[in-house]
């Protein structure tokens, strides 16, 4: 039912997902045909939750009469644990295809851009792991605030057979049952809307995202920056080759080793893809 409440736009047959990445993780991904894919309680946007509190703040200022806005902001700001009671795990790709500001957050120095047809990398994940939801990112702010008027005004109203309406008047008989329900469902609603919000200076990113929600798959960690990152593998069936489309090299890359190296792995896996160079000119 949770997933429902979701009105994101998803793959097209054609999309193409780039995957970018430093050179060890690229070499794993090739050979292993495998993905990690991140705890959400370690995003790199740790204001994301935040965020998606602060637009939904928004709408229901604009919520009449009072006595419904007071009780609805009151819901909103008990939602924080709800936002941490499910295990969410993250896989993010981009529709583009050479991006400063990803190749700075993720390829560094040493990174490579995997570029991917992405309907048939979703079949082939979803052979081994079931896929929770998947979609474009939101970073429209008031496309952001319209799908939440209507997940909190028309969804899950509609899902319970109440209407707004209907649950004031019991909330103002003493019975706060349909309210508890109401509410219980917005917050669930809202942590799930937070995987797919963020801040409209990340526009560029163009990011696409599969989520996995409490994973049979064995939580893994890994040391980043100093800390535990947990992570799970998303294993891909080795039978067949990844739909790999083409690498591009960093543009802090651009050596005739880092090219020709990556040529010969992926000709050693069988691949027979091509090896581009971005085409960002820096001078540091």
């Amino acid at each position: 039912m949770l997933r429902r409440f979701l009105s994101l736009n998803s793959l097209e047959e054609g999309t193409r997902l780039y995957h970018y990445t430093r050179c060890q993780s690229a070499r794993e991904i090739l050979r292993g045909h495998s993905f990690f894919a991140t705890n959400t309680q370690f995003l790199n946007d740790v204001n994301e939750i935040q965020y998606t509190l602060s637009v939904m703040e928004d709408v229901l200022n604009e919520v009449e009469p009072a006595m419904w806005r007071g009780m609805l902001r009151h819901m909103v700001m008990e939602n924080v644990q709800e936002f941490h009671k499910y295990e969410y795990y993250l896989l993010s790709f981009s529709t583009k295809p050479d991006s400063l500001t990803l190749w700075a957050e993720f390829g560094d120095r040493t990174g490579y851009n995997l570029e991917f047809e992405g309907c048939e990398l979703r079949r082939r994940i979803m052979e081994n792991t079931k896929i929770f939801c998947d979609g474009y990112v939101v970073y429209n702010k008031d496309r952001q605030k319209a799908l939440l008027r209507e997940l909190i005004n028309e969804k899950i109203p509609q899902e319970l057979n109440w209407s707004t309406g209907s649950i004031m008047e019991a909330v103002r008989r003493g019975e706060n049952g349909p309210f508890e329900e109401y509410k219980h469902n917005v917050q669930k609603a809202l942590a799930l809307h937070s995987l797919f919000f963020k801040q409209p200076e990340f526009a560029s990113e163009r990011e696409y995202r599969f989520v996995f929600r409490n994973p049979p798959n064995e939580v893994c960690f890994r040391e980043q920056s100093g800390f535990l990152l947990p992570y799970i593998v998303l294993n891909c069936s080795m039978e067949e080759r990844l739909p790999v489309l083409g690498v591009t090299v960093a543009p802090k890359n651009h050596t005739d080793l880092a090219r020709r190296g990556m040529e010969y792995y992926l000709d050693s896996l069988g691949y027979r893809v091509p090896v581009r160079l971005s085409q960002l000119k820096l001078r540091y």
